[in-house]
């Protein structure tokens, strides 16, 4: 698999780089028993200066990232970590390229989620994925990665969805389109392996799985799409394409979507009657 460009959309100019630099900063100042205004006190900055460096809306320099990091006690290689990110975050703006290594910008944004709201129209939502058929999407996605590169993307998705059975879960609803789930993805065994995972799946607390039937047209047949809502900070959607991720601040036009399309799927009971009745024909 070849790198994948994210680029983020949004008026606020908030970074996705930047909002997690924030977001670590501050976790790393509570850690150090800090409050925001005595560490803004002792930088000779003001308190609302600091809040947005730590919310993402406004980028720190480079020396008062090492103040920072000196009064938190932060050492060696997270340092030198953080000291990078925001050199590689200040030579970004708000039309933001960041080449990532494969999806561990969307995998760090998703970890800091309590809730997903999901729209998949092709494929079944990652996080819903049996090993087999994650296998099988990864591999028509990228042909000529190797045995080992697949395993690790495959781990990768393995890892994420471990949120789901946390002692405080991932809230995750989905709209699936039919038509994904009627996609022979990796040959009828692994069909019907998957299907008999969403089923059981759809029976956790923390878990709705609507069906969108194919039988109309519908509010989401541009693209699908994720809403990450997140603790502590903007709520973030994002779609992919063939170059990568595209980000947006603006999560409103794809959470009134989402409400469109879970008008128009199938009850959550029927939906896992009617996913249940599709394996048999998976012969």
């Amino acid at each position: 698999m070849s790198q994948r460009v994210a680029v983020r959309v949004g008026a606020s100019g908030a970074a996705l780089g930047g909002r997690q630099l924030g977001a670590r900063l501050r976790e790393l100042r509570d850690g150090a028993g800090l409050t925001g205004a005595e560490v803004a006190r002792r930088m000779g900055r003001a308190h609302s200066t600091l809040s947005r460096w730590e919310s993402g809306g406004l980028l720190p320099r480079t020396p008062d990232v090492y103040f920072m990091l000196d009064l938190y006690g932060v050492r060696d290689a997270e340092r030198d970590g953080l000291l990078r990110s925001v050199e590689n975050v200040r030579a970004r703006h708000d039309w933001e390229v960041d080449v990532a290594v494969e999806v561990a910008d969307y995998a760090r944004m998703e970890s800091r989620a309590w809730k997903v709201e999901e729209f998949q129209d092709s494929v079944v939502p990652g996080l819903l994925q049996t090993p087999e058929y994650a296998r099988a999407v990864l591999r028509a996605w990228d042909p000529a990665a190797t045995p080992q590169q697949l395993e690790r993307w495959v781990g990768v998705r393995m890892t994420r969805q471990r949120r789901l059975a946390d002692e405080d879960p991932l809230q995750l609803v989905t709209v699936i389109g039919e038509g994904a789930l009627r996609r022979p993805v990796g040959g009828p065994q692994v069909m019907r392996a998957q299907l008999k995972h969403l089923v059981d799946l759809a029976t956790q607390p923390n878990i709705e799985v609507r069906l969108l039937p194919l039988a109309a047209a519908h509010a989401g047949m541009t693209s699908s799409f994720i809403v990450l809502r997140l603790r502590d900070e903007q709520d973030v959607a994002t779609t992919a394409t063939p170059g990568g991720e595209i980000y947006f601040d603006d999560v409103e036009p794809f959470a009134l979507t989402l409400r469109r399309l879970a008008a128009a799927a199938l009850a959550q009971r029927k939906s896992a009657a009617t996913i249940a009745a599709m394996r048999r024909e998976f012969t």
